[in-house]
């Protein structure tokens, strides 16, 4: 991964993500891309009978910009201090369609953003900023919770998978980060009934066969049951929960708060969603 993508606002819970994606550019050699992006001042400076002069509202509007610079900055320092490749971007215009352009524009490999824990998708900055770059960007988005350790590893990840192609999409991020910073892989599955163990773990025991590679040790486990519930355990034992997001089959229905949303919700751990296009 070259580029990771970490959007801030300023606020202390947006830099939680901040030594997630300094710990993955560093197992990745890449680069921690910080972008601050500078909304057009709110409504309540202007009145409708005493209009802000243009003049008077960009010279607020650049005051408050190099602000947001100077604090940008200040969390680029520190990561560069540290030995990790890092720049910053403060793009003009709105949370979210800012946030996709840089995206495309930057070529990121991959989004790391905090949440605010129990309120399902993240509500980021003034809107559904996580829950837009899950469903509208085109690389994976790695979701830290506000109580999530910032000392935390992610040496090992838990895999949500269901017999799908598409479920398997995962295991492409699994590959990249396998021994950068993954060490222990789990590939994990829930079955309704028991009399599907079997024939589950013949599966996941053919995936591992396929994803195995040295410096990383792959594990499989079943359980029975609805994965909205079971997925808490392993999500424990595990620093990382990683699973495939799409619109109509498999384990996410985002738009219907389905298993995707209930385990960003949920689990204490942060969690990867690779988004899967044309689904």
């Amino acid at each position: 991964m070259t580029t990771i993508m970490v959007p801030v606002d300023g606020s202390e819970a947006s830099k939680k993500a901040v030594p997630f994606a300094a710990q993955l550019a560093r197992a990745q050699n890449g680069e921690v891309l910080l972008v601050r992006v500078l909304q057009p001042i709110a409504l309540e400076y202007q009145t409708f009978e005493t209009p802000l002069d243009p003049d008077v509202y960009e010279n607020l509007f650049k005051s408050l910009e190099e602000q947001a610079e100077a604090e940008v900055a200040l969390v680029r320092d520190s990561l560069t201090a540290q030995s990790i490749k890092a720049r910053m971007m403060t793009p003009r215009g709105f949370p979210a369609s800012t946030l996709l352009d840089v995206e495309q524009t930057e070529h990121a490999d991959l989004v790391v953003m905090a949440t605010h824990g129990r309120t399902g998708v993240a509500r980021f900055a003034l809107g559904s900023v996580a829950d837009r770059l899950v469903r509208e960007g085109s690389v994976p988005v790695l979701l830290i919770r506000r109580d999530t350790p910032a000392g935390r590893s992610l040496k090992s990840a838990v895999v949500m998978l269901d017999g799908s192609g598409v479920a398997e999409r995962a295991l492409s991020v699994v590959e990249q980060l396998g021994g950068k910073p993954l060490e222990t892989v789990t590939l994990y599955q829930v079955v309704a009934n028991a009399d599907d163990r079997a024939a589950a773990k013949t599966y996941l025991d053919a995936v591992a066969t396929r994803l195995g590679r040295p410096g990383l040790t792959i594990n499989t486990m079943v359980d029975v049951g609805n994965p909205r519930q079971t997925i808490d355990r392993p999500a424990r034992e595990h620093d990382l929960v990683i699973l495939s997001t799409h619109g109509r089959e498999g384990f996410d229905r985002l738009r219907h708060g389905n298993v995707a949303e209930a385990v960003v919700r949920e689990v204490q751990a942060p969690v990867l969603l690779v988004r899967v296009s044309g689904q």
